[in-house]
């Protein structure tokens, strides 16, 4: 409600210039943010740390009101060079609290990229024990046929501890539309997008999103939360 979304942006604490909370249309064509009431937000340096311990955003069908306990996007989208690559790098660490062991839906944080206007989302995502790619269009009204959705998970070769920091670099190369994850300055996978991306937004969050099909509430709501650090960002363009 009201409260709810006045507490969301009091505690969000983050320039307003730069950063704003997430929000989707849900399924009941109301406006909700992307934003768990036990959220606990730090910030400085240019860094960003929110602990939401245990999560509370939960729903039993629409994961709009589900998965993104906790999400901020950047203000502005980047425009993709016609040549080069556009490059996003930022530190961040995560450590989830009560998470199923190598789970990787239960409890994670991610950096994202997306681009609404064709549904093309790119995350890299982290537990206590593994990071992983997360490639996926989603389908979206007057964007994107049901058809076209897809999502795929790629395990890392990334040996992780609970909350230790890694650098992470989320890169796009249109002339080819690559995107390219790279973990700690390797380069670990590479996908080629269906369709061109002209605009790419960043993101940070907290997720859990196990299937609500699948799974019941008990199944996924079951006391788990994260702690997440992001920052500082550096967005970069280049010829090559």
């Amino acid at each position: 409600g009201p409260l709810g979304l006045y507490r969301c942006l009091r505690i969000a604490r983050l320039d307003p210039e730069r950063w704003q909370l997430m929000s989707m249309t849900g399924a009941d064509g109301e406006r909700h943010p992307y934003c768990d009431r036990n959220a606990r937000v730090r910030t400085g340096d240019g860094r960003l740390e929110v602990t939401v311990h245990p999560f509370t955003r939960f729903h039993d069908s629409d994961p709009r009101q589900n998965n993104a306990k906790q999400m901020y996007r950047s203000v502005r989208s980047f425009r993709v060079p016609a040549t080069g690559r556009l490059a996003f790098e930022v530190d961040m660490g995560v450590r989830t609290h009560g998470q199923i062991p190598h789970d990787l839906l239960d409890a994670f944080g991610t950096v994202n990229l997306f681009d609404l206007d064709t549904g093309v989302v790119l995350n890299t995502a982290a537990t206590n024990d593994t990071v992983y790619a997360v490639v996926e269009r989603l389908a979206l009204p007057g964007v994107s046929r049901p058809e076209d959705h897809y999502i795929h998970r790629v395990v890392l070769d990334v040996p992780t501890e609970p909350g230790q920091e890694h650098r992470y670099v989320l890169a796009y190369r249109p002339e080819t539309r690559q995107a390219e994850w790279y973990v700690d300055g390797r380069l670990l996978y590479w996908a080629r997008l269906p369709v061109p991306v002209a605009r790419l937004t960043a993101g940070m969050a907290l997720f859990s999103a196990r299937d609500l099909t699948r799974y019941s509430r008990a199944e996924r709501e079951h006391g788990q939360g994260a702690t997440g650090r992001w920052g500082p960002w550096r967005i970069t363009t280049s010829v090559r």
